[in-house]
């Protein structure tokens, strides 16, 4: 691989994305999702060819395939290439990524077809809270799974859901204690940041995990803060919101922090809302809404939806962070 201007110069082993072998060789590119929906990271192929490892990339177009631009988290050779692209001086905020390895330690069931998967790092993890790894689950399948333990330790703790036509999910469920296997950490910029305004954090389905991280965290730094903090957590029925007995006994003593769950379908005894957690959030958060810092993480559809409401209600999409997945 060269770079233009820089000239710099390194070499790609069979398999590995350009981004990560890049990293290896100690120069840093742009990037921040890695999994190819941001589109930071992309560069224009001058010489040679590439190979996608994901077609369907969010953040490719048809434009961008015109004019030989590829995302290099993505993206592994298949000749010697010539790239046009930025190098940085360092590794962008918060962005410190390398591999570990991990050994599968637990998996417990939390729901039909959900799970949490504990594993063991070979050195303690140093991300942030709302940050994600790359698990690398053999022939060029990579998927991004958000921690949902804090950081520092060797444990690494997800939380995944199976489904029925993915590989990814698939793969990672048919693992045993004691597998092993390679992950890249951290991605995502969906990470506390320093402020006095109260909190929303909108989880939905297995964005808990990230949510679940995000709490620990403002738990373990106590209320010297004094920002209050309302977590909205969303799901089909009762039983798919898994983890909110935690999330309730995580924010227990701390009267500015609530938990609100929302289900699409209540039964006889829930005494939650009733509705879309966009719903919960008009009935229950008060205005005015550009006075508080927004988190939320979860499927796809359920974050568009909220972020054209935050819009609609006026809040500046610099207090807005999140991560869509699902």
């Amino acid at each position: 691989m060269t770079l233009k201007p820089s000239g710099h110069s390194f070499t790609v082993k069979g398999g590995e994305t350009i981004l990560a072998a890049a990293r290896r060789a100690g120069i840093w590119l742009p990037f921040e999702c890695g999994w190819g929906s941001c589109g930071t990271c992309k560069a224009t192929l001058a010489e040679g060819q590439v190979r996608c490892l994901f077609p369907e990339a969010p953040a490719l177009s048809e434009r961008d395939r015109r004019r030989r631009r590829v995302i290099l988290c993505q993206s592994v050779p298949e000749s010697d290439v010539v790239l046009e692209a930025r190098v940085l001086d360092g590794p962008p905020e918060n962005l410190n990524t390398s591999e570990y390895h991990a050994v599968l330690a637990d998996v417990e069931t939390l729901a039909p077809e959900v799970a949490r998967f504990r594993f063991q790092l070979d050195r303690p993890a140093d991300y942030r809270p709302g940050q994600y790894a790359i698990l690398h689950l053999g022939d060029g399948l990579r998927r991004a799974y958000s921690m949902a333990n804090l950081p520092g330790t060797r444990e690494m703790e997800l939380i995944a859901r199976r489904y029925p036509n993915g590989p990814g999910s698939q793969t990672l469920f048919a693992l045993s204690p004691g597998a092993e296997l390679t992950l890249e950490l951290p991605y995502g910029a969906a990470y506390l940041r320093e402020t006095s305004r109260p909190l929303v954090f909108v989880a939905g389905g297995t964005g808990i995990a990230p949510i679940l991280g995000l709490t620990r965290e403002w738990t373990s730094r106590g209320d010297r803060r004094g920002n209050g903090l309302m977590i909205f957590y969303g799901a089909r029925t009762p039983g798919d919101l898994v983890c909110l007995d935690e999330l309730r006994e995580l924010t227990r003593s701390f009267s500015q922090a609530q938990v609100i769950p929302a289900v699409n379908e209540g039964d006889a005894g829930w005494e939650g809302e009733v509705g879309l957690v966009t719903d919960a959030l008009v009935r229950r958060l008060k205005e005015p809404w550009d006075e508080h810092e927004f988190y939320m993480a979860g499927p796809p559809v359920m974050v568009q939806a909220v972020l054209a409401l935050l819009e609609e209600r006026g809040v500046p999409i610099t207090r807005v962070h999140y991560d869509s997945f699902g």
